[in-house]
Formats: structure tokens, C-alpha cells, sequence
């Protein structure tokens, strides 16, 4: 069993997400103060945290269902469960008849790593001793989202599923744990529909790398203060025509190098430019083929920018 579970989350590393989900709420969900817009999307929060719900149209009247238990919208208050796990919270707008998946992961405590590093037999490792230039998003993360054989394929937003973002590091039968950042899933959703809606048909995006653990990151030889660490990375690249396992030929001449990357790092890069992230800025990377793999592009939204 643990050899198929191994198969499925290697698929899902590996490949695009169907066909792109373009479903947009006509008035978004606001979870404290963060705006979505999407008519699923993802949560992470602690054992027995609140946290409010509410439309951006405070006009708006609708219902939260969350644990069997109906409330209604306004300002809602709602109160995590103490077990970690996946719990599904939906939420209805009256006025429009909309309904809202939010996938609410209650977390696995990061008190919970032993002295070794480990989290309920899952490596980890341990992240730097002080933030980077005192900065809060280098504080370790509170908390681990458990990733299961079950819950791999639940959707973080339209496009993209928990299973894609797992580190690639090697593990036994035990279970798996991830690190994600809302902000990162909304950059990406952006970047896919920008694509799209600029003629260049791309259903997902290939998530080549998502979370990794500081003991992997380190193993890997990478900068300790990665955003990879922290779940506010993504390597990516489109793999579309043919779907081949690396980057299309995107500047169409007829080759696939640094140059398609280099492509999309500018597409990227002039949405910053335009605003189009809004406080998701962050890093841009390009990188050129090895043996191990094709060309690809970093982004990042760690708050600032950052260009390589």
C-alpha cells in the first residue's frame, strides 16, 4: 500500500491539474481580512484557533457550515477542532446562491518535533535559530499539514491539490507532512489565469517543487533561508504541447532551453510590474537544464523582490 500511495504523490508532483478551472465567486469570501475569490480554496490553521468569516460586501447575508453545525454569515466566528486533520467548512451566499468550499487543515503543532527533528517519525529538521533580518515570515511555522494517501488529491484552490506541493524527499510507511502559504496559491492562480486569458492556453501549472523540509533543503545543498522552507515557494514550469514531462517550446523557436523559462519569468515579472500581485511580490528565478531536469522558473511570494 505504502508503494502505491508512493506512485500516486510522484503523479501528482509530475503533472498538470485537468483542464484550468476558471470558477470565480461574484462576492469573494473574506477569512481574517485574507480575500478569496475562488469558490474553493484552503485554509491552514491550529488546533481550536478562530478565525472569522465574512463576504467582502458586508451587505451580504449567507450561512457557514462548519462540523455539522450552521451559523449565520455576518461576521462569523468559527473555531477550529483540536484534532489535526481535514475538515470541510461550507459556506452559502444568499443573495447570489454561490457556494464556497473552504478545505480547513488543522495542523499537527510544530511543538510536536522531537530533539532529533522529527515529526511523528517524518524528518524535518530544524530551521535557522533567528529569522532572516528579524523578519516574521522566517519564523519557523507553527504548524505541519498531514499529508495522507486520503487527502492528497483535496484541493487547495481550483487549480492546484495538496499532493503537489509534498517535499520530494525519500520517507518509510509513516505519514508526510507540508508547509503551505495561502498568499502562494493565490499568486499561482493569478499567473494561470493571466496565461489563459492572454492566449496561451495552459491548464495547470507543473509544480517541479513545492515544500521542502530544512533537513531536505539542506541535503539538497540549498540556501538555508529557501521560501521553499517555509511553503511560500514553487518551482514551476507549462508542460502543454506535447505533455512530455518538461517545459513547452514557449518563445516558439523550435527549441526547449533556459530561453522558455526565461519566457515566463518575463511574463511573470511584467505582472509584478503592472501591480497584478498586489502584497504577493516576491522572488523570480530562472534556471536552464541538467540531467535531472528541463527548464523551469522559481517564483516566491516572500513580500519583496527579489530577481535571479
Amino acid at each position: 500500500m505504502s508503494r502505491l500511495v508512493c506512485c500516486v504523490a510522484l503523479l501528482l508532483l509530475a503533472a498538470p491539474v485537468r483542464a484550468w478551472d476558471d470558477a470565480r465567486l461574484s462576492v469573494p469570501v473574506v477569512i481574517d481580512e485574507r480575500t478569496i475569490p475562488y469558490p474553493v480554496f484552503a485554509i491552514y490553521v491550529l488546533p481550536e484557533q478562530t478565525f472569522r468569516v465574512s463576504f467582502r460586501d458586508a451587505q451580504g447575508g449567507g450561512t457557514v457550515r462548519f462540523l455539522e453545525a450552521e451559523q449565520p454569515m455576518g461576521n462569523a466566528a468559527v473555531s477550529a477542532p483540536a484534532a489535526p486533520g481535514l475538515y470541510p467548512m461550507e459556506i452559502t451566499n444568499a443573495a447570489s446562491g454561490e457556494r464556497a468550499l473552504v478545505n480547513v487543515f488543522v495542523m499537527t503543532p510544530a511543538a510536536r518535533i522531537d530533539q532529533r527533528g522529527y515529526l511523528n517519525g517524518y524528518r524535518v529538521g530544524s530551521y535557522p535559530s533567528q529569522p532572516l533580518r528579524g523578519l516574521e515570515i522566517y519564523r519557523p511555522p507553527p504548524g505541519f499539514v498531514e499529508l495522507t494517501a486520503d487527502n492528497a488529491d483535496t484541493r487547495l484552490s481550483p487549480n492546484f491539490r495538496l499532493g503537489q506541493f509534498v517535499s520530494k524527499q525519500s520517507h518509510g510507511d509513516g505519514p508526510r507532512y507540508v508547509v503551505l502559504r495561502a498568499n502562494l496559491l493565490l499568486k499561482l492562480e493569478n499567473i494561470l489565469t493571466t496565461l489563459n486569458l492572454a492566449g496561451r492556453p495552459t491548464s495547470g501549472l507543473v509544480i517541479m517543487s513545492g515544500f521542502r523540509t530544512p533537513f531536505y533543503n539542506q541535503a539538497i545543498g540549498n540556501v538555508p533561508y529557501s521560501r521553499h522552507v517555509w511553503g511560500g515557494a514553487a518551482d514551476i514550469y507549462i508542460d502543454e504541447a506535447p505533455a512530455d514531462g518538461r517545459m513547452d517550446d514557449l518563445n516558439g523557436d523550435g527549441k526547449v532551453d533556459r530561453n522558455d523559462a526565461r519566457w515566463l519569468a518575463d511574463f511573470v515579472n511584467e505582472m509584478s510590474r503592472r501591480g497584478d500581485f498586489g502584497p504577493r511580490i516576491g522572488g523570480i528565478g530562472v534556471y536552464g537544464s541538467n540531467a535531472a531536469h528541463g527548464p523551469f522558473i522559481h517564483v516566491d511570494v516572500r513580500g519583496s523582490l527579489a530577481r535571479w
